[in-house]
């Protein structure tokens, strides 16, 4: 097995990204075999590829699969790709589709836009932990008072959507 469950892994400095970016293909190549193939045996070949049919993961899936052929790939069709990335991915052997339950729609009825990056998500998640604390614990303030203050902070607006049984579903979405 490889040593995956040993490894600490760290955040890469600047420095180190540079020099990795410098190395040759050729080297960037086998240290990228040498990652798939200790994965490979740590998961003892219980492995896949997430597949978009993008240029990064094609790559990664031709590396994989020139050392474990089997290896199978998944490719989620959220509605949302290009038709020909969907006929591009068709061209593969041993892909398999997965669908999403609900549509991006129906998502974004129920819970809103998606924040669009992790900074962003976590100065919200940061700012809901802080409003939380100090409104509800320093102040004596009521949860429906610090809900509503984070809502009037972050830009937030509540909604109401009736589905096809008549049953009403609220929530709060990000107004952009």
């Amino acid at each position: 097995m490889g040593n995956w469950g040993h490894k600490i892994m760290t955040k890469m400095t600047n420095d180190q990204l540079r020099q990795l970016q410098a190395l040759p293909l050729d080297i960037k190549i086998r240290k990228t075999e040498q990652r798939i193939r200790e994965w490979y045996e740590h998961w003892e070949g219980n492995v896949y590829v997430s597949f978009s049919g993008g240029k990064d993961s094609t790559v990664l899936l031709d590396i994989v699969r020139r050392l474990y052929p089997d290896v199978p790939a998944v490719f989620s069709d959220t509605g949302l790709e290009y038709p020909e990335i969907k006929e591009f991915v068709k061209t593969f052997p041993n892909v398999t589709i997965v669908r999403p339950k609900h549509s991006f729609k129906e998502i974004l009825t129920k819970y809103g836009y998606p924040i669009i990056s992790k900074q962003v998500a976590n100065t919200v998640d940061n700012a809901r932990r802080w409003i939380k604390e100090n409104l509800t614990d320093d102040m004596g303030g009521s949860t429906k008072t610090s809900n509503y203050y984070i809502k009037k902070i972050l830009g937030l607006q509540e909604y109401a959507t009736s589905n096809e049984g008549g049953q009403t579903e609220s929530g709060v979405s990000c107004v952009v």
